[in-house]
This record gives C-alpha cells, sequence and structure tokens, in this order.
C-alpha cells in the first residue's frame, strides 16, 4: 500500500533509504513538515541530509528542505534540529546561514558559538566520511575531531550528547563499513579509535550506565576491527560487568550477546580457545532467544563481518 500521510512516508523512507536512496529521497520530498508530529522530526532532520546530502550528493536540496523545517519548527527549535539544520548550511556552503545556527545551538545547549561551530562541522563531515576513500576518510575525521582534544571540551556542556553521538557514528562506521585493507591505514585505524574513545569520554559524562555500557561495546567493537584485542577483551569485559551490576532483570540481554560476541572474538584472536568458545557459545544462546529478524541479522552479520577480519590478518 502507498503511503499517504506525512508519518507513513516518513517511515517508508526510513526502512528503504539504504538500499534504494532514489526512491527514499522522493518520499522525503512529499513530506509536509508541519504535518509530523515534533517527535518525528529529527528523524526527518537526519535523513534529509543521510539521503540528499550524504547518498545523492543533493546538499542544496537538503539546506533547502531543512529551512522549511525550521519554519516548521518555530522559535523553539529542539537542538538535533538545529544540529543537522547546521550541517546541511555548512555543506551547501551557505557560510551566513551556518554561522547563525551556531549562535542559536549555542544558546539552547548554555555553550559557546565557537563550540557550537565545531559541532557542526563534526555533525556534517559526519555525512561526507562515508564517501570518502580510505585515508582522506580517515584524515577528514581526524581534522573534524581536532577540537574535541582540547579547551571547552574538557568542561561538561548542552553539546556532550550530541558530540557523543556523532563520534559514535563515525567510530561505528569506520570499525564496521571500512574493508579489512583500509582499517590497515594509519588514518584510519587512529580515526577509529580516536572516535570510540571521545564517544566513550563524551557519554561517561552525559550519558547513563547504559550508554556508559554500549560505549565500553564500541570500543570493543573498534579495537577488534583495528587489531587491538587486550584492549578489546577489557573493554568487552568492562561492558559485561556494567550489565551485572546493573542489569537485574536482564532487559539488555541483547547488548550482553554482542558484548559476549565481541569478546569471544579478542580472546581467540589471542589464542584463548577455550574462553572464547564459552563467551561464543553464551552468546549464541542469547541470539537464538532473539524475537526479531532485524536483531538476528545484525548478529549474523557481525559474525561474518568477524570471520572476514579474521581471514584478512592470517
Amino acid at each position: 500500500m502507498e503511503p499517504t500521510t506525512a508519518t507513513e512516508h516518513l517511515q517508508a523512507a526510513d526502512a528503504c533509504h539504504d538500499d534504494d536512496p532514489a526512491h527514499g529521497a522522493a518520499l522525503l520530498r512529499r513530506i509536509d513538515p508541519t504535518a509530523l508530529d515534533p517527535g518525528q522530526r529529527p528523524l526527518y532532520a537526519f535523513l534529509l541530509n543521510h539521503v540528499l546530502a550524504e547518498k545523492l550528493h543533493l546538499p542544496g536540496e537538503a539546506w533547502q528542505h531543512q529551512q522549511a523545517l525550521l519554519a516548521a519548527a518555530g522559535p523553539d527549535t529542539p537542538l538535533p534540529l538545529l544540529r543537522h539544520a547546521g550541517a546541511a548550511a555548512r555543506l551547501a556552503g551557505d557560510a551566513a546561514a551556518e554561522a547563525q545556527l551556531a549562535e542559536r545551538l549555542a544558546a539552547s545547549a548554555n555553550a559557546s558559538a565557537a563550540q557550537a561551530g565545531e559541532l557542526l562541522a563534526l555533525a556534517a563531515t559526519s555525512f561526507t566520511v562515508p564517501g570518502l576513500a580510505g585515508a582522506q576518510a580517515g584524515d577528514a575525521a581526524l581534522e573534524a575531531m581536532s577540537p574535541l582534544r582540547g579547551g571547552a571540551w574538557h568542561q561538561a556542556s548542552g553539546l556532550d550528547a550530541a558530540a557523543a553521538a556523532l563520534t559514535s557514528n563515525l567510530a561505528s562506521g569506520l570499525a564496521e563499513e571500512r574493508s579489512p585493507a583500509e582499517l590497515l591505514l594509519p588514518s584510519v585505524r587512529e580515526a577509529a579509535h580516536e572516535a570510540a574513545a571521545h564517544a566513550q569520554a563524551l557519554w561517561q559524562r552525559a550519558g547513563q550506565w547504559v550508554q556508559h555500557e554500549r560505549a565500553h561495546y564500541l570500543r570493543a567493537l573498534v579495537a577488534n576491527a583495528i587489531g587491538e584485542t587486550p584492549l578489546a577483551e577489557q573493554q568487552a569485559r568492562a561492558g559485561l560487568t556494567l550489565l551485572d551490576n546493573h542489569d537485574t532483570e536482564h532487559a539488555e540481554s541483547v547488548d550482553r550477546a554482542f558484548l559476549l560476541l565481541e569478546l569471544s572474538h579478542a580472546l581467540a584472536r589471542q589464542g584463548q580457545a577455550a574462553e572464547a568458545s564459552l563467551a561464543r557459545a553464551q552468546a549464541d544462546a542469547l541470539a537464538d532467544a532473539f524475537d526479531d529478524s532485524g536483531l538476528t541479522a545484525w548478529f549474523t552479520g557481525r559474525v561474518a563481518r568477524q570471520a572476514a577480519l579474521d581471514d584478512a590478518a592470517r
């Protein structure tokens, strides 16, 4: 059945945009942002940049739609919409609009305009790195993250959660989507490691224990991808310890399965076959209980990815 409402168009675009970005873009173009509930607007804003700017290389069109969304949101525009709009303005080369949005973002997050501008640069880069090849991707990510190494980012601010999400996405994209050959390139390895480390530090300030646990998982995943297996083991164990201490009702069994999978991979790469087999069996048992085909496919994909990394390392 063809979508008819703004919500249905958004859901359909979200479902198909990776496999068919052109169709996803067509669905996004039919959406009247005033017809979306406020809670749906962040996804719409993300997809405008992800599909139009990143996948179809139409940053000007993405920015046009973002401006319409800003108008629909009004003067009390929430931080995620300001961030996506600022990234779109930067990608489209509208420096004046980008500066204005940095000012609005700074006011919304009780941060400086300079720091907000750094976040917008990082946000824009998150949409360009996937389209860059090899060392270029690593270099671009490292440049965008350079402000995070000092200055205002050593203090807590209202931008921490946004920066944590952006660096998490950069880290997972580099670790999961780059070929094993690319993961041998120094800039790619450094960028993946640094992005995961920044994400962890930022989530420590901005998140709760679940975000802390998932930051450990991300660091384990990245460390395994770039061959830092002792670090991967340490981070996976730290995440599992958080689950042991906090997840008394076993609500995060999916997280536990993926942490065990990374632990198994790290142990196997270090020659600890028996312990690796035990962790893998525990992960498989939890995955067998998934009641979601998407989660099952994700788990299977991670198993295949680990096998590919192992083959490349031989």
